[in-house]
């Protein structure tokens, strides 16, 4: 739900930025235009002042000078003189049907709105009233007469009217937010649900109604599948102890007939030696069959681990102790050492499935060195608990095997059977044991008492 949080802050944080970016350039903009506005004022004003100024009374005429003409014909089309008494008394390019005298509320008129469709300007000059003319639909005139006290209560709603206005604009920033936040919460909560292989059927509606029907639809496949492969996995425990179970009797009656020729003194020693394969091949068959009930319960955690506080030191002597009890070949050795410290260690663990796997370790190198070769069995205290360690001086383990057990081996490749390593790799992982290839010949088992579950 962090994440969630922090892409409402951060959905908050732009929203108020854009306000307030949106706030300034909007000031921005009404002081350009205000600024322009009386710029474009202050501009005429000075203009008609300047015409004035250029103004000549000589002999009872009015003229312009120079300088005054190429004021006018720089943003005027007419210009006019009037007297007291409203009559023309000088103009320049006035248009005929305007070259007449005026009365007082002619006047008025003009100077308050336009004349003839042309804005003018007025100027109260010693020789008369000054009007200046501007081409039509150039300037806009307004004529706003208000009340001191209406004016006083516009300044006073501008800023009301502004803090409305935000405040407003965060009340639905933060309304849409919660909305979103409260979309996409339906979300996290179904893509953790499916994350756990959970079931979802999330409400389609909304901002993510697409992106919650494409959830359902997702958790509907993912639940159709899982309960293929259940179905599919259930059949193949049943066929895996349906086959124990039926080779288990005739197998134990081979291994029974087996042992009883092989001590049979009537038999030939070349018909005795085969009763002893016989025998032998039968073992093999009963611990693959051993082995593969194993592997099959401990990977679906159906082999419950019986924990108790054991002895590494002693589960190794032990282990290696039966190897040499049960016949070792004189081509073979196992040489054990563990450090002193370990004698005073104790492990959580389930005593006989970690004999079962250190066992197995041996066993393998015996099996695939049947020339001969060293097996090296050492244990020593780490941090966190015990090291132990299982190398042999023979062929060593095929680079395909290693990376069959650890995941690694590319698809185009075939898996090499590796039914009692895979066995040794299920019980150190539901001990919560890390068991590491240093090399083809070495094998470290780091044991802690931290069981994964």
């Amino acid at each position: 739900m962090k994440s969630l949080s922090r892409i409402l802050a951060r959905y908050l944080l732009c929203a108020v930025l854009m306000l307030l970016i949106t706030l300034f350039l909007n000031m921005f903009l009404y002081v350009m235009c205000g600024f322009r506005l009386i710029r474009s004022t202050n501009h005429s004003t000075s203009d008609i002042r300047r015409i004035s100024d250029e103004l000549e009374t000589s002999n009872g005429n009015i003229t312009l000078s120079g300088q005054g003409y190429e004021y006018l014909k720089a943003g005027y089309v007419w210009a006019m003189l009037l007297s007291d008494d409203g009559t023309v008394l000088w103009n320049w390019n006035l248009p005929a049907g305007l070259n007449h005298s005026y009365t007082v509320s002619e006047t008025a008129s003009f100077s308050r709105w336009y004349l003839d469709d042309y804005p003018v300007t007025e100027w109260v000059t010693d020789q008369g009233l000054l009007v200046l003319a501007q081409p039509r639909g150039s300037i806009w005139k307004y004529n706003v007469k208000e009340r001191a006290e209406a004016i006083r209560y516009i300044a006073w709603m501008i800023p009301v009217t502004l803090f409305f206005n935000l405040f407003l604009v965060f009340f639905m920033v933060i309304l849409f937010g919660l909305r979103f936040y409260r979309s996409l919460r339906v979300l996290a909560v179904g893509l953790e649900q499916l994350s756990e292989e959970k079931t979802i059927r999330l409400p389609e509606k909304g901002m993510t109604e697409l992106l919650a029907g494409q959830l359902n639809r997702t958790s509907d496949i993912l639940t159709r599948q899982r309960e293929r492969l259940a179905k599919r996995e259930e059949a193949r425990i049943s066929w895996i102890n349906g086959v124990s179970h039926d080779i288990r009797t005739p197998l134990s009656l081979i291994m029974g007939y087996a042992a009883d020729l092989k001590e049979d003194a009537s038999l030939s020693e070349a018909q005795r030696h085969l009763a002893e394969v016989m025998e032998m091949q039968s073992l093999k068959i009963k611990r693959l069959i051993e082995d593969l009930n194993l592997t099959s319960r401990l990977e679906y955690d159906m082999q419950p681990l019986r924990l108790s506080k054991i002895h590494p030191a002693g589960l190794l002597r032990t282990v290696v102790s039966d190897f040499y009890n049960q016949g070792l070949s004189e081509r073979h050795l196992i040489d054990l050492y563990t450090d002193p410290d370990v004698e005073q260690i104790t492990l959580n663990g389930d005593q006989a499935l970690l004999a079962r796997a250190f066992s197995n370790l041996i066993h393998n190198s015996i099996r695939h060195n049947p020339d001969g070769c060293t097996v090296t069995v050492t244990a020593y205290p780490e941090k966190d608990g015990v090291c132990f360690q299982v190398s042999d001086d023979g062929c060593g383990i095929p680079d395909t095997v290693i990376k069959t057990l650890v995941n690694e081996l590319p698809e185009t490749e075939k898996a090499p059977h590796i039914m009692g390593l895979r066995i040794v790799y299920q019980i150190f992982q539901a001990h919560g044991w890390n068991m590491i290839f240093s090399d083809n010949r070495t094998i470290h088992i780091l044991g802690t008492d931290n069981r994964h579950g």
